[in-house]
């Protein structure tokens, strides 16, 4: 694609009010997707550099990966270049998808596909090696079921999440608060103690979990990588 074309397109798929894109590519020119770098561990930037270091201790190559939530694809174009098998990436957002598909293009990406996909219609007769959910179940009313659901269809799980420091609760409850749209509302922050728990009802039981010790978030993020008891 031309520059021009690239430049026409970001603007064209950004939300009804000129919302930014969720997450920032870099396309070639350095062209970018949203108007200004952000800091925040939230974002996929700042997020990929833990996340690619975790990856990188695990087996990706010639694995399967499902990516539930991509949002705009970053993620999911990002382990498909690290050479997983398949990566499939899903969002009940067409508009995200849209992105993902676009930036799959621009970026030339193999291995990758994006899909308007709700994660409790998936059929899969075989299971994925990894689900992933980063920025996920703390954005969605049922994460225990979410959690459940990923459990069903993967042999390991990776989630990363707003979590809530100290012990006497499971999770504090934000009412469905609401960032900027109905896919961003806050609904519950969970402690990695719960997460854990839950993970435990459906036989995931080896856990690896990554506390973030550097900034200082309210609710810092936590990812944790959790396995299926194969001895089952």
């Amino acid at each position: 694609m031309k520059i021009e074309d690239i430049k026409k397109e970001i603007e064209e798929l950004k939300e009804p009010g000129n919302e930014e894109w969720n997450h920032q590519y870099s396309f070639p020119n350095n062209i970018k997707t949203r108007d200004r770098d952000i800091d925040s561990p939230g974002y996929n930037v700042n997020k990929w550099k833990r996340l690619e270091e975790i990856l990188s201790t695990l087996e990706v190559k010639n694995k399967s990966f499902i990516d539930i939530g991509c949002s705009d694809g970053y993620y999911s174009i990002q382990i498909a270049k690290m050479g997983a098998e398949s990566v499939l990436g899903t969002d009940l957002d067409p508009l995200r998808i849209k992105r993902a598909n676009f930036s799959k293009n621009v970026l030339k990406a193999k291995n990758v596909e994006f899909k308007v996909l709700d994660l409790y219609k998936i059929q899969k007769a075989k299971l994925f090696d990894y689900s992933i959910g980063l920025g996920l179940i703390h954005r969605i009313p049922d994460m225990e079921q979410c959690i459940e659901r990923m459990c069903s269809i993967s042999k390991c799980v990776i989630v990363e999440f707003k979590t809530l420091r100290g012990d006497g609760v499971d999770f504090e409850d934000h009412h469905a608060s609401s960032k900027s749209n109905k896919f961003n509302k806050l609904y519950k922050t969970p402690t990695v103690e719960y997460v854990k728990k839950v993970f435990k009802r459906f036989s995931f039981v080896d856990f690896e979990v990554y506390e973030d010790k550097v900034s200082h978030l309210n609710y810092p993020r936590t990812i944790i990588v959790a396995k299926r008891d194969l001895s089952e």
